[in-house]
């Protein structure tokens, strides 16, 4: 049965994931990071599945974290909880599985949203599609962008969108090598799907082997060193600050410690 906010459907070989909260621009809340991960494990399961598409409902990929359920969490377990229980075992997952994972980029694509796209193999963007990494913007850190940016697209181009926040085009996100394809909105879902057929020439055996090679580089104690860091930058005062603010749409009032 499909989790309402993150759906699946298998159409011949090829999974679509689908994130299905367009409400609030597919924000990663706890139920959608365990969706996500749910359905990676179904399409890794499914021995008919020979390629994942992950894409997003409605004018978004994904926001990134549902800041507002973030910022409710007030006891430290139940931010590390939101990271460590839900969070982490997908990303996990997202580089540890031996199938294609196409990222369908249909909007924005912010914060964790960024970082899911980053993770996938091959990147496909609508030419309405934009790419963010914010979370300094409200106090936080993107773990995945600061461990392991800088091997996908370079120190500078990480550097400039963790330190400054500022949104890049799909075009400009191509440039840079974070995507591989702009094409017009309404060819995104076909595009995708050529995408997916194409990896179904080579060998299963030789893309699981591959997959395992290329992502050698990501190594989990740095990703966990990093997911720790934002926990524990979550608990500051500026955390606190970053995040309320965001809440109440104003500008972060920043106090040095």
């Amino acid at each position: 049965m499909n989790n309402e906010c993150c759906l699946y459907h298998k159409k011949d070989a090829i999974a679509w994931i689908t994130l299905n909260r367009p409400e609030v621009l597919n924000a990663l809340n706890r139920e959608l990071w365990r969706g996500v991960y749910n359905n990676l494990v179904k399409a890794e399961n499914d021995e008919e599945v020979r390629a994942i598409i992950i894409t997003g409902a409605g004018r978004a990929f994904s926001a990134g974290d549902d800041i507002k359920e973030v910022a409710s969490l007030k006891r430290p377990e139940e931010i590390k909880s939101f990271f460590i229980d839900f969070a982490v075992p997908t990303i996990a997952k997202l580089i540890d599985l031996c199938k294609p994972i196409i990222a369908a980029v249909n909007g924005i694509a912010y914060g964790g949203g960024c970082e899911i796209a980053m993770l996938c193999d091959i990147v496909v963007a609508s030419e309405n599609a934009s790419f963010a990494i914010p979370e300094g913007l409200i106090g936080a850190i993107a773990p995945i962008a600061s461990a392991i940016g800088t091997y996908i697209i370079g120190k500078l181009n990480v550097s400039r969108m963790v330190l400054t926040g500022e949104p890049i085009t799909a075009e400009e996100a191509k440039l840079i090598g974070l995507v591989n394809k702009v094409v017009p909105p309404l060819l995104l879902r076909e595009e995708a799907e050529k995408l997916a057929r194409k990896t179904m020439m080579v060998a299963p055996s030789s893309i699981k082997i591959m997959k395992k090679l290329l992502n050698k580089c990501f190594r989990s104690e740095e990703l966990e060193h990093a997911v720790e860091e934002l926990i524990r930058i979550l608990q500051t005062e500026e955390g606190k600050e970053g995040h309320m603010a965001f809440v109440e749409k104003r500008t972060p009032r920043w106090i040095p410690e």
